[in-house]
Formats: structure tokens, sequence, C-alpha cells
């Protein structure tokens, strides 16, 4: 291309050529579903990830079948987005890898006695217990729910990130190793030894 020359073409349809070409179709879909946050066809979900709707459809169920995308039957189809559980691991994944455990621990402290606050605060157990005994225009109270309910979510995950610290797989539920463990499955087996539905 000579000094003069300029290139005149679309920027984004580059990058989603460049993205096409380095994908699979089975990583696009899944790509797309993760930055799903409301339910959508399988023919919008298609359309964004560069696929055909049946080949959607396909990887969309075999990801329902994961765990990492939840359904919504309307009648008319299935609508697709990504299941809550997927957004949690997420999100304690990167907890625990990026927060260190003091931090974790200190943080999980700190929670707790905000939420202890609300308790004292409101004289209720819960932000739901809170919600009970609220009239419609409580501005303020209303606020507090959202509050202590977002904190009781990053307690939650707090707490889970910090258990990672500690997890170890290859040990039973009573700390024998699994070379030793006659294939138990600790604390979650059944007495087959099976992980409960």
């Amino acid at each position: 291309m000579a000094e003069d020359d300029h290139w005149t073409g679309d920027v984004n349809e580059a990058v989603v050529d460049d993205w096409v070409a380095e994908t699979t179709p089975f990583g696009r879909v899944k790509e797309v579903l993760l930055s799903t946050t409301s339910y959508q066809y399988a023919g919008e979900i298609a359309d964004r990830a560069r696929v055909s709707e049946p080949s959607a459809r396909k990887h969309l169920n075999a990801l329902e079948d994961a765990g990492i995308a939840s359904t919504e039957d309307t009648g008319r189809g299935t609508r697709y987005k990504r299941s809550r559980e997927t957004v949690a691991m997420s999100r304690i994944q990167h907890l625990h890898r990026e927060v260190p455990k003091a931090e974790l621990i200190e943080g999980i402290r700190d929670l707790k006695a905000q939420i202890s606050s609300y308790q004292r605060e409101y004289g209720a157990t819960s932000p739901d217990d809170l919600a009970l005994e609220l009239e419609a225009d409580d501005g303020d109270g209303w606020t507090a729910v959202s509050r202590w309910r977002a904190k009781e979510e990053n307690l939650q995950l707090a707490q889970a990130a910090l258990s990672l610290y500690d997890f170890d797989p290859d040990r039973g539920g009573d700390g024998a190793s699994s070379d030793d463990s006659g294939g138990s499955r600790g604390a979650f087996a059944g007495d087959s030894g099976h992980l409960p539905v």
C-alpha cells in the first residue's frame, strides 16, 4: 500500500471477521451467551455469534446441559441467557485469584459488621424481613433493603472464594486422601457413593 493510500474498510467488520476466523462456532456462541444478561432467542444469539440458528441452538442446548446457560420457555420457543451459577462462579474465581487471603478475611469481617449494623438499626434479621415491614413510599428503607442484600451476596461470594484456599478435591470429607478413601466423595456422598441430585 502506498504512503498516500488510506484503508477505507470498516474497522468493526474487520474485527468481527478476525474474531470469526480465530474462533470456533461453539466458542463464539459461548462468548455471546456469557455476555447475555436477559433472555434471548437462539436466532438473536446466532446473529451476534455469526453462526446459523440451528448451530446456535445445538451449542446453547449443550451449554444448558453443562449448567452455563439458563433457559425460559415462552410458548413460542426457548430463550437463553447465562446462568446465575456461571456468574457466581466467575465472581468467586476472580476474588480468589485477585484478592489475597488476608484481605478476603478482613473483607468478610467488615461485611459481617455492616450486616449486623443493619440488623440492629432496623430490628430485622434479614433484608426480606425488613421489606415485609416497609411502606411503599419508604425510600430510605427500600434503599437499605437493596444495600443489605448486596452486602449479603458479597459476603457469600467472599466466603466461597476464601474456602477455595483450603479446597483439595483429592481429599475426602474426613481428611483422608482419595487414594485411601475407597472411592468416597466426602460429606456429599450418599450411601451409594453418588453425589445427591
